[in-house]
């Protein structure tokens, strides 16, 4: 059972460190990085801090499109190229098909955010930061790992039954939201104290509460790594709830995805 997952994970992994996009972004990555340190030495005194916030959002921008893109190719491609006949007549379940496609991608997404993730504290260490600081930007790092792992699995899902372009869009407007969930709610509020429009009150409402209990709070898990990198004081219970927060999403997606490709007819 594990041999057959593990081999389409491996296959994964390989077929996506092999995309010449994936390279076209990292390189984009260190080289927006290397920006934030002509930016941080206009800075006095904060040339640390520029470096860390921008190292962070690159990090966190460019494996999300990376996530997007090849995350919304893993089933398609299968399909459209017919190679998924040839997978499915080999003892392999298809929720092992769909994890270990998740697996693979979710692996070659890990190395890339370590290597750009290396490159960044390597360079405020350089700019001599305190090792407790770096220590926070890996503990920063790991948590934008973690909200990728929810882009591939929304992107993932969509793979599934949407062709690429439609998935792209939909696993981006989800990330979005999902950055935008608390403005949602706060929009929502401000709509229903309004009362210039009263046909558009319940709707408007109704749409930004839904919005905001369906799509995990993104913005919570930014506010918590900078909150990090910050010094601040890290709620452990929020933390703890945020990871298993996100995870369970990542598991209902899962499920979702194996479900939709089990219903699928590939004869």
């Amino acid at each position: 059972m594990f041999s057959g997952l593990g081999a389409i994970a491996l296959n994964t992994f390989r077929e996506t460190v092999r995309d010449r996009i994936l390279y076209a972004f990292v390189l984009f990555a260190f080289l927006f990085t290397l920006a934030g340190i002509i930016l941080g030495s206009l800075s006095i005194g904060q040339n640390e801090r520029i470096l860390q916030d921008m190292g962070l959002a690159v990090i966190s921008m460019i494996g999300g499109i990376i996530a997007i893109f090849l995350g919304t190719n893993l089933v398609y491609k299968e399909i459209d190229r017919r190679t998924i006949y040839l997978i499915l007549t080999k003892p392999i379940a298809r929720w092992q098909f769909v994890l270990g496609k998740y697996l693979g991608l979710s692996f070659c997404i890990f190395v890339v955010t370590g290597l750009m993730g290396i490159f960044l504290v390597g360079l405020l260490a350089v700019f001599g930061a305190e090792v407790k600081a770096l220590v926070l930007v890996a503990q920063a790092i790991g948590l934008i790992y973690l909200e990728l792992l929810f882009v591939i699995a929304v992107a993932t899902f969509f793979s599934t039954f949407a062709t690429p372009l439609m998935s792209v869009l939909f696993t981006l407007a989800i990330w979005l939201i999902g950055h935008m969930s608390q403005a949602l709610l706060e929009l929502s509020k401000l709509s229903q104290a309004n009362t210039s429009d009263a046909a558009c009150i319940p709707s408007c409402t109704k749409l930004g509460q839904v919005m905001y209990w369906i799509v995990p709070d993104l913005a919570k898990l930014t506010q918590v790594r900078y909150e990090l990198i910050s010094l601040r004081p890290v709620d452990c219970e929020i933390l703890f709830y945020l990871i298993t927060y996100i995870l369970a999403y990542i598991i209902f997606l899962l499920l979702l995805s194996t479900l939709v490709t089990e219903q699928r007819e590939f004869s």
